[in-house]
């Protein structure tokens, strides 16, 4: 049996529309503009191959490739897109990879007492990592939009957002201590 990464049919339902509980709108009117569909698709994209990676035999370039040919086009379906955002998906990927170490022990602490990064799901340390490679290396993206964007992935994946939302937070108020303080 292949590698089964999660499922993103209905994540990217989740990600892909706005809501608005008294507005009934058609679902062309209901997705989020192209370019930051391409870029929560890259995080999404980011995240599963990194979880492949994990979960295979292969390196880092084999393990893109091979997302990119099996699982890519059902993604790029499901948030009707033509293409992701292929550089924030390589910067992710090949970022969260190079520093993985460093922000294990970015997390480590956070936890509960007793907790180690290895006691977290492999789908909460992804989301993380991820998230705090935004926070850390590609500051153009604003904080808030990172912790809820990260913290709508988990929720997608019925992954505590609280917990997650609490770890990017304080992350957040060291990495960018600046922004939020403004």
């Amino acid at each position: 049996m292949g590698l089964q990464l999660p499922d993103i049919a209905n994540l990217s339902k989740e990600i892909n529309v706005m809501s608005d509980a008294d507005i009934v709108l058609s679902e062309e009117e209901t997705l989020r503009p192209p370019s930051i569909r391409r870029r929560a698709a890259a995080r999404i994209a980011a995240i599963q191959t990194l979880y492949q990676l994990w979960a295979g035999d292969q390196d880092l370039p084999q393990t893109v490739a091979s997302y990119q040919s099996r699982y890519m086009p059902s993604l790029l379906e499901d948030f009707k897109l033509k293409h992701l955002n292929e550089q924030h998906y390589t910067q992710l990927v090949f970022g969260v990879e190079s520093e993985r170490v460093k922000m294990d022990a970015m997390i480590t602490p956070l936890l509960g007492e007793g907790w180690t990064i290895d006691r977290l799901n492999q789908i909460e340390r992804d989301i993380l990592r991820t998230a705090i490679f935004e926070l850390e290396y590609l500051p153009d993206i604003p904080v808030k939009t990172i912790i809820a964007e990260y913290s709508a992935i988990a929720d997608c994946w019925e992954i505590d957002t609280g917990f997650i939302t609490a770890i990017l937070d304080k992350l957040a108020h060291t990495l960018r201590q600046g922004e939020l303080s403004a």
